[in-house]
């Protein structure tokens, strides 16, 4: 299994500001743009509760804890756990963040978000983890609300990824261990 506990830890020693590197401004904006896109009659208004799947260091987290949203995140990472935590506490933010795995939340109870997140998580389930967190989304989800997905999807377009790349199983491989379902656009959801 991919090991995201020491890309987090990698990331943080050398100075990255969160999972998407030197490219963190950059994914910033397009949550950003994204959200005031949503929020256009979509997404249900503040003070909404809001859970970031994969939440990383809370990058989708803070721009809606900023947006007056009540935020939670669930990372199976310790350590990107600890650094979202860090993040909203020097900002003045409340959130909260719990490790663990989106597959299996009982920590959360049935319909308690308007707004499930998915913080670039879905791709990095493997198998049958897809269906399960989606199972896990239904439940937790209340009726009529909001499922955003931020998803890598599609063969991969550059020679090295796509040396990688099994088509048969969506796979994109990582030291000869899945780590990315790359599925068709059309098939996203499945």
């Amino acid at each position: 299994m991919y090991d995201y506990e020491v890309q987090y830890r990698r990331l943080r020693a050398i100075g990255m500001p969160g999972w998407a590197g030197h490219q963190y401004q950059r994914a910033l904006a397009g949550v950003t743009g994204a959200l005031d896109r949503l929020e256009q009659g979509i997404l249900p208004p503040p003070p909404g509760q809001m859970l970031e799947l994969g939440c990383g260091n809370g990058l989708s987290s803070l721009v809606m804890a900023g947006r007056g949203y009540e935020v939670h995140g669930v990372d199976i990472a310790g350590m990107a756990v600890a650094w979202a935590r860090e993040r909203f506490a020097a900002a003045g933010l409340a959130g909260s963040f719990l490790e663990g795995s989106v597959c299996s939340m009982p920590f959360f109870e049935d319909g308690a978000f308007d707004i499930v997140f998915d913080g670039s998580c879905l791709h990095c389930l493997i198998g049958d983890e897809r269906a399960q967190c989606l199972a896990e989304v239904r439940r937790i989800l209340r009726i009529d609300w909001a499922f955003v997905v931020s998803s890598m999807c599609g063969e991969p377009k550059s020679d090295a990824p796509r040396a990688r790349f099994d088509p048969k199983t969506n796979c994109l491989f990582e030291d000869s261990e899945p780590c990315r379902t790359l599925k068709p656009a059309a098939g996203v959801g499945a």
